[in-house]
């Protein structure tokens, strides 16, 4: 016997003990165990990689029958792949990846999804190699033969698999690359649905979050998803439906009706901004204005949480979930089609005014670009600056811009402010969890971390400066918090220094209210700075040092500065260089080195955020005044 065919029968007595061991358990517990089923899905395929045939023991021929039996009604991921061991065994199936894909993705509910990407995963070498089955056995010519509601649910469970993975790179590019080309077909082939179901799910998330240069993959996206999608709207479902701008005049001597239609209600921070606004407007009573909440309340992604929900409809707000109300369900698998064109009747129905939407949802290109409403509205979650589908009238923008107007890459801005919840900034956290997160790293080090999506640490810039404090600054270490792929920002710190690792630790998701707690300072983020993690680290007297292009005359011009004594007196004209990377680097060590100028920094700081977020505002009822009233009165009677 040669060493390949000794292989061959070690494999396949190995299969066999794996198959006696699966079934004897089954007997006893009624049920396939996952950990075992991936064993034995991977010894089944190192027949494929070994090149090597299996070698059937027909002595098991009469528990494989008894195992179709006991199985067939059973759609769980682990039951699947062992049915699919047992076609493959019996020579029912010839290629074994291809099938286990494809009886997986075809019959597991999308609620079981990662238990099927955990087998998927077991045999791939790497998550580009898992795209790649998935996109090969899935979406290939036959994907669109297949009845819609079954392209529905299989592209919801490969955004399962972004959801799960998205974060690896190389493996999102690859994914959104492949999945254009579907999503071209589509359009190509006017299928409505997919083309619609891929535009955000998953087309989106693969794009976002790969890269540090935000603007640029949203100028990619709009140009090869978003324009060719309105584009497609507008020739093709328009005339199909026969649908006819909103032609309504407004009566300015009423109440003009606003409908904020939002993606869902969740605890999140564009969320948290918004019930913010709505608990400032219902507080002023409006004699001009009526404002309504129309919740998207997407189902694939769980829907609205309903405790939040509560708390808009407790501050008097008029609220109207449109998932339940069109459809009456919250299944995962829904008419995107139909939920654009109710939603739309349902606007025009109540008879109501402005549209204030958000973007990145497919209903939203087909409510601006069908002209639902009379006067439409763009509000920029400080997401999308560069969003531009035909329709939208005004484009709004909030945060600490006191001008009126704000031109962000070519686009005009206006500018409102909302004071923030301050509940959702000082939340009391038991002493004993800080204490016990803390003592997962050195003692003794100043702490420099940050909290927020890793993506935004990938600069190699950015990494240098870090890496250069740090061995300039022997006691202290910096912790790199949140969801994202660790594994390209570690590859590009072992590039620049690999002996310095040891100092950066990735714990991954955590709470930012916990982690500001003894994060000493926070190293703002370049190009892409942080967003509500700046905030939450300075309301917890965490000190920031902010990267920009002039980063001393900021400090000497900021008002909040000149009310520390200490920091008007301090001489910045050491920190004075050509080099604006070597200014950061400076002053990360001044801060860390310097006590007494780390403590003012965090006070003045702070200072600035209770005063801003929590007290100043500028009404978006001011806004809508100046901009409907002035640049839109053809529209009133």
């Amino acid at each position: 016997m040669n060493e390949k065919e000794q292989l061959q029968l070690q494999i396949s007595e190995a299969i066999h003990q794996d198959l006696v061991k699966i079934v004897s358990l089954y007997s006893s517990t009624n049920k396939i165990n996952l950990d075992d089923i991936i064993l034995l899905v991977q010894k089944v395929n190192l027949l494929d990689v070994h090149d090597v045939k299996y070698i059937h023991n027909n002595e098991l021929d009469e528990i494989i029958q008894i195992m179709y039996q006991e199985l067939k009604e059973d759609n769980s991921p682990p039951s699947l792949a062992f049915l699919t061991i047992l076609d493959f065994i019996k020579n029912k199936v010839d290629d074994f990846r291809r099938f286990l894909y494809v009886n997986l993705c075809l019959r597991t509910d999308i609620n079981h999804m990662t238990e099927s990407i955990s087998i998927f995963s077991s045999i791939s070498q790497s998550v580009k190699k898992l795209f790649e089955d998935y996109l090969n056995y899935i979406f290939n010519e036959t994907f669109f033969t297949l009845e819609e509601q079954i392209q529905i649910e299989l592209i919801l469970k490969i955004w399962g698999f972004s959801r799960e993975i998205f974060h690896d790179n190389e493996a999102s590019k690859y994914a959104y690359e492949e999945l254009l080309k579907v999503f071209n077909i589509a359009i190509e082939k006017e299928k409505t649905e997919v083309a619609f179901w891929l535009y955000y799910t998953p087309l989106h998330y693969f794009n976002s979050g790969t890269s540090v240069n935000i603007k640029e993959l949203n100028e990619k996206f709009k140009i090869e998803v978003e324009k060719p999608l309105e584009k497609y709207i507008l020739k093709k479902i328009v005339p199909k439906y026969n649908i006819t701008p909103n032609t309504k005049k407004i009566n300015k001597n009423g109440k003009i009706k606003v409908a904020f239609v939002m993606q869902r209600i969740i605890r999140h921070s564009t969320i948290n901004i918004f019930f913010a606004l709505i608990k400032s407007l219902t507080k002023q009573k409006s004699n001009k204005y009526e404002f309504v909440v129309y919740d998207l309340a997407f189902s694939e992604a769980g829907g609205s949480a309903p405790d939040y929900v509560e708390e808009f409809k407790s501050l008097g707000i008029k609220y109207i979930n449109l998932h339940y109300q069109i459809f009456k369900n919250n299944d995962f698998s829904y008419s995107l089609l139909e939920k654009c064109l109710k939603t739309r009747e349902i606007l025009i129905k109540d008879n109501m005014d402005i549209l204030i939407g958000l973007h990145t949802r497919v209903e939203y290109i087909f409510l601006y670009a069908t002209r639902s409403l009379p006067f439409q509205v763009y509000w920029f979650h400080s997401s999308n600056s560069v969003y531009d589908i035909e329709g939208i009238d005004i484009r709004l923008n909030h945060g600490f811009s006191y001008s009126k107007n704000t031109e962000i890459n070519g686009f005009d801005f206006k500018n409102f402010i909302t004071p923030r919840e301050r509940s959702l900034f000082y939340l009391d956290i038991n002493k004993n969890i800080i204490l016990n997160e803390r003592k997962k790293y050195p003692s003794g080090v100043t702490i420099l971390g940050v909290v927020g999506r890793l993506v935004k640490l990938e600069s190699v810039d950015y990494l240098k400066c870090i890496i250069n404090v740090l061995k300039k600054n022997i006691d202290t270490i910096f912790i790199a918090a949140g969801a994202g792929d660790e594994s390209k920002i570690i590859k590009k710190i072992k590039e620049i220094d690999e002996n310095i690792l040891n100092r950066f630790f990735f714990p991954g998701y955590v709470d930012a209210q916990v982690y500001y707690k003894f994060i000493d300072i926070l190293p703002d983020t370049f190009p892409i700075n942080q967003g509500n993690s700046r905030v939450e680290a300075s309301l917890n007297e965490t000190a920031i040092v902010s990267y920009y292009e002039d980063l001393l005359n900021l400090l000497k011009e900021q008002q909040h500065f000149h009310e520390s004594e200490y920091i008007k007196n301090f001489d910045l004209d050491k920190f004075k260089g050509s080099n604006s990377l070597k200014v950061y680097e400076n002053m990360l060590s001044e801060t860390i080195n310097n006590k007494e100028f780390r403590m003012e920094l965090s006070r003045s700081r702070k200072k600035l955020y209770e005063k801003d977020y929590f007290s100043i505002e500028t009404n978006l009822e001011e806004v809508l005044n100046e901009n409907f009233y002035v640049d839109y009165k053809e529209k009133c009677e």
